[in-house]
């Protein structure tokens, strides 16, 4: 029986013989999201081969209304391309990141085409309707083994090279930075989290009102807080890397969604629901709309977020977990149940220093310092990728 390959174990009996190739990344450089930065970098800096990253996005109404940037598929030297790699920053149905012109040549390029995926769960049969018109030869998914082919289950891409890739990997940029002890951090807990959309089920919902969650349970344990869901306290760039650094705890959880919105009706249902019955609360919802759709796809994975919270020796306090089969409980992460049962043995573990200390150097040794998850691994992965496209001329999965 075939099975499919994850990222890392692809890079990891990688055996670089090949010649260089010239590599065409589409991406959206101006991401305001830097593990998005992170990624992209990690390809262009961590491949053999010779990456050239071009933003096809519109920047203005007038880019959009006369196709506009232009993006060519030679290299500065006029030399056609060998490869596309769309990068997931640059969605390929909407026009403002493909235009129609540059949308006929990627169809009509005659090398490899490699599609980088995540936020998965909408839109789903549009992306599967224009993997199909562009030829894609591969698709890099967030989705593990178990599932890939529940939602890329489309016959013209049954052949197709699927590869489970993970969020984000490790940039060279973390490793051996200068961080505080937890003693000398002034704030327990901190987090920022965000109000996702309520059609996207429990496992987005739980990131909304969880800020919400920990202020209710911690505000009276004698604990330094800083913690919000506010969109004015976001928070981007190096400025993240010293929030990070100036709590003890973070809270986190997994990332992914519970609900998969193939053609879009649950989005638009419950979208028109809200509008004509504005005060509704997410229960309601879900037991009127949502329920008979939870977890259909299994779709929770490690963030960057996690990574980058080990590398800043900042403890995590989170949901038990697969956590992508990487993250251990009571090892790498301090588990709180989701009711919050077990919430004085993890306050008494917040407030010890020297546990707190050495939980994150155990995370930071066996996590980051191994380089188990590195950016070079993306690097690498990718090429073994286009490696394994040129030694096959059809690409159902890869035989262990």
């Amino acid at each position: 029986m075939n099975k499919l390959k994850t990222l890392e174990e692809l890079s990891s009996s990688y055996s670089d013989n090949g010649s260089k190739l010239d590599v065409l990344l589409l991406a959206n450089g101006d991401y305001s999201a830097g593990c998005c930065l992170d990624y992209i970098n990690a390809i262009k800096n961590n491949s053999k081969h010779r990456v050239t990253v071009r933003n096809p996005m519109a920047k203005s109404r007038s880019d959009k209304l006369f196709l506009r940037p232009y993006i060519s598929l030679k290299n500065n030297d006029g030399k056609s391309f060998d490869v596309i790699i769309i990068h997931y920053s640059i969605c390929i149905i909407f026009r403002s990141h493909i235009s129609l012109l540059l949308r006929k040549k990627i169809r009509d390029f005659k090398g490899l085409k490699i599609v980088i995926i995540q936020d998965e769960y909408r839109w789903i049969n549009k992306i599967l309707k224009e993997m199909i018109y562009l030829k894609v030869d591969c698709i890099v998914s967030l989705l593990d083994k178990e599932n890939i082919n529940k939602v890329y289950d489309h016959p013209k891409l049954k052949n197709k090279l699927k590869v489970s890739a993970l969020a984000g990997y490790v940039s060279n940029n973390w490793i051996d930075r200068d961080v505080p002890r937890i003693a000398e951090r002034k704030k327990h807990i901190i987090y920022r989290g965000n109000n996702l959309p309520f059609w996207l089920g429990h496992g987005a919902h739980e990131k909304s009102v969880l800020s919400e969650k920990i202020s209710k349970n911690f505000h009276d344990k004698d604990l330094n807080l800083d913690v919000s869901s506010n969109p004015r306290d976001r928070i981007y760039g190096d400025n993240w890397f010293d929030f990070m650094k100036s709590g003890k705890c973070v809270f986190g959880l997994e990332g992914g969604a519970s609900i998969f919105d193939f053609d879009g009706s649950i989005e638009k249902k419950v979208r028109k629901f809200q509008s004509e019955t504005p005060k509704a609360d997410y229960e309601k919802i879900h037991r009127e709309f949502l329920s008979s759709f939870e977890d259909k796809v299994y779709y929770r994975m490690i963030t960057p977020r996690s990574f980058e919270a080990i590398a800043m020796k900042t403890v995590q306090v989170m949901y038990p977990g697969e956590y992508s089969g990487i993250l251990e409980p009571w090892r790498h992460y301090i588990p709180i149940n989701r009711d919050f049962s077990n919430l004085n043995e993890v306050i008494n573990a917040i407030k010890n220093d020297e546990f707190l200390q050495e939980m994150a150097n155990q995370a930071y040794s066996e996590i980051i310092k191994s380089q188990s998850y590195s950016e070079e691994k993306l690097g690498r992965g990718i090429d073994s990728i286009i490696s394994n496209l040129l030694r096959k001329e059809s690409y159902p999965m890869i035989d262990e």
